[in-house]
């Protein structure tokens, strides 16, 4: 078996087209098609059937897409000792952030790639829901995600998942709201208040409907909008109360909120780094996850010696 066939039909695995696989091998859709029917012919198996205008994978082609991931986690991991012997670095390192995560760690692990020489770390945004973050390893070689459901939401064949942190999710109000003289809140007590929230799809949009189970009526939603910034400024303005999570909300205070913890819900996200396992394998990308690693730790603990008792 060609191994580049089998990295063709990894990529058609993780992108769903033939149109987005030829454009990310920059090879043409055709040649993506004549390369699967190659592969099938060899091993004797249908790996791709079609499904309507498109195609998708049959169970002997999802398992061989696991294999060839398999396989190129196996010549990464060799690469990377060839590396270290040659003491070789990759130089560019990209990574996706979502705004809250690149706002908690982007300063201090930026601080931290630039004591490593020639190593360029390039962050960009990326906002999705959490079904779509896996995904994104396609295009990048790290990827900041998050879900209130676990760092297991995503666990799936060639993926390696680190966890960094997990972060409470505390209700935000504004100084002097009947909700501030209490030292914790529960659903029946946050859910008759106006919410500012997020879009739906989004983690904590999954939250207030745990609420609104536990409460046993709907709450009254306002305004919806992904940015937490945004968020913080309508909640500071009086519109209503929303869901801000802990650590990243640290200079809410300043901004005139009080935050309080909310009792009765899992009311949480974890924060993970998400890589394709070959390329977590290389030495380089490795390194920079342990940078991230490093950096969350470092946050939790000051989060710690600042407020003990969360």
């Amino acid at each position: 078996m060609d191994f580049k066939r089998l990295q063709i039909l990894r990529e058609l695995a993780d992108r769903q087209s033939v149109g987005a696989t030829a454009e990310a091998m920059n090879v043409t859709a055709s040649a993506v098609s004549q390369q699967l029917k190659t592969l099938q012919a060899e091993i004797g198996v249908v790996l791709v059937e079609k499904v309507g205008r498109g195609v998708q994978l049959t169970e002997a082609g999802l398992a061989m897409a696991a294999a060839a991931a398999d396989i190129a986690t196996a010549m990464a991991r060799a690469e990377s000792t060839i590396d270290t012997y040659r003491k070789g670095w990759q130089t560019r390192v990209s990574a996706a952030f979502f705004p809250s995560a690149a706002e908690m760690l982007l300063p201090g692990v930026l601080h931290r790639v630039s004591s490593v020489d020639g190593l360029t770390f390039d962050a960009h945004f990326e906002d999705p829901g959490t079904a779509h973050f896996a995904p994104l390893v396609a295009d990048y070689d790290i990827v900041l995600a998050h879900s209130v459901d676990g760092p297991e939401v995503f666990a799936r064949r060639g993926l390696t998942v680190v966890p960094l942190l997990e972060e409470a999710l505390d209700v935000a109000m504004p100084a002097g709201h009947p909700l501030a003289a209490k030292v914790r809140l529960s659903p029946q007590d946050v859910v008759d208040y106006p919410w500012i929230g997020v879009p739906e799809g989004f983690p904590f949009d999954t939250v207030l409907r745990q609420i609104e189970l536990h409460a046993g009526r709907q709450a009254l939603r306002g305004q919806r909008y992904p940015d937490l910034r945004v968020l913080e400024a309508l909640v500071g303005a009086g519109h209503g109360i929303c869901l801000l999570p802990r650590y990243t909300a640290r200079a809410s205070a300043r901004r005139g909120l009080v935050l309080r913890p909310l009792t009765g819900v899992k009311a949480s996200r974890s924060i993970v780094a998400l890589s394709r396992q070959e390329v977590a394998a290389r030495a380089t990308i490795a390194s920079v996850l342990d940078m991230l690693k490093n950096e969350a730790e470092s946050i939790a603990k000051e989060l710690k010696e600042t407020r003990p008792n969360v």
